[in-house]
């Protein structure tokens, strides 16, 4: 697979619905024989008081993808706060080109003692070559930032929210538009999860960034 260090227009994946269809959303363009694909899901939580917590991650691959292993730094989505999932998976490589399928990911967790799961389909299509980077892209990769600076009090630090291309200094700008994911269990405390996603695609992209800032 050739090294493709250029930045490239993104396009937004936003779910906002807990049971989203795959139609309704753009697929996340993946290639045959690539290793090192990487999904970042930035997840939010609304609740002033209840944390998220006990979280696992759980995966349904489609045929094509062989192996996928996920992580959210830190295990928690703190109360008013937020975290960052990393999905990795690796494509295979007898993938026909113009197959399609949903990397069904589903986040587990614990709030206010009762049990959540959140299902998270991201749309995938394997071609023959795909972009480096789809999603909302701010600068550099998306990395963990526990405890790190939130000027606007929105619950996303002020890391995240410049990786996935949102403003910082406004609490009405949130990245992904600000859709969010309800969890029915607990509606009634209002706990809800915001999700934006950004896919790398490729072998290893994520040590070479280029360190400038690159607004796409």
């Amino acid at each position: 697979m050739p090294n493709r260090l250029s930045w490239v227009r993104s396009v937004v994946l936003v779910l906002p619905l807990l049971a989203a269809a795959a139609g309704d959303a753009r697929a996340y363009d993946v290639e045959p024989d690539s290793a090192g694909n990487q999904i970042f899901a930035l997840l939010r939580n609304l609740h002033p008081t209840a944390a998220f917590d006990s979280i696992s991650i759980s995966e349904d691959l489609p045929a094509f993808v062989s192996q996928a292993s996920a992580s959210i730094v830190p295990p928690s989505v703190p109360a008013a706060g937020s975290d960052l999932a990393a999905i990795d998976f690796d494509i295979a490589p007898g993938a026909t080109l113009g197959s399609v399928g949903n990397l069904t990911i589903t986040v587990l967790g614990v709030a206010s003692g009762q049990s959540v799961a959140i299902i998270l389909p991201v749309p995938l299509e394997v071609v023959l070559t795909a972009a480096e980077a789809q999603g909302v892209v701010g600068v550099g990769v998306p990395a963990p930032d526990p405890g790190g600076v939130d000027s606007d009090t929105d619950g996303v630090s002020d890391a995240h929210e410049i990786a996935f291309g949102s403003d910082p200094f406004d609490a009405s700008s949130l990245p992904g538009g600000g859709g969010s994911v309800s969890v029915p269990l607990l509606e009634n405390i209002g706990l809800a999860l915001l999700v934006a996603l950004l896919l790398l695609a490729g072998t290893g992209l994520t040590g070479r960034r280029r360190a400038e800032p690159r607004w796409l």
